[in-house]
């Protein structure tokens, strides 16, 4: 029941080392098919932020702003730093092929991003339990106000009266 804008992590065997680790994206499509000369795959497409719990892509607040390009970042479960990207309507294709060639063009300009764009075989990614994963996000989403006022110094308490001198 993965959606595109999803955080999620599986154990996936890489072709190239053939090691098993854990890998955590943003899910961009989750099931796209396609279409080659001699077979048809479906893919898992995200952008990898974790790989075994080594951060590759640090979420910070010129990221969010990239990310925001395309929908607005949500808290699931505050206590467990459970987020999701709630992708606008508008640029998202279906909840199959999830989001938009234009989306993936808004997100890969950002610095860092485009370099973590990824593609799973989506049968081998399935097999392995699927976990919504919480991630640190290093600015915080909400912006607080600042109260940059200076502060009145409080009066003493007990102080010397004047009938006392």
């Amino acid at each position: 029941m993965v959606s595109a804008g999803d955080i999620i992590s599986f154990k996936y065997k890489s072709k190239s080392t053939g090691k098993t680790k854990t890998h955590s994206i943003l899910v961009l499509n989750p099931s796209l098919i396609v279409k080659g000369q001699k077979k048809t795959t479906t893919q898992l497409i995200g952008i990898k932020l974790e790989e075994s719990n080594k951060i590759l892509l640090e979420i910070t607040k010129k990221q969010i702003q990239i990310f925001e390009l395309i929908g607005k970042f949500i808290t699931i479960d505050k206590q467990n730093n459970l987020y999701k990207l709630d992708i606008d309507k508008n640029m998202i294709q279906n909840d199959i092929k999830g989001i938009k060639p234009r989306a993936y063009d808004l997100l890969s300009k950002g610095l860092g991003v485009a370099g973590q764009y990824r593609t799973y075989d989506y049968y081998k990614a399935k097999k392995s339990s699927v976990f919504l994963e919480p991630i640190r996000i290093f600015t915080k989403l909400e912006k607080e106000k600042v109260d940059n006022k200076p502060q009145q110094p409080k009066k003493p308490k007990g102080g010397i009266n004047e009938n006392q001198l």
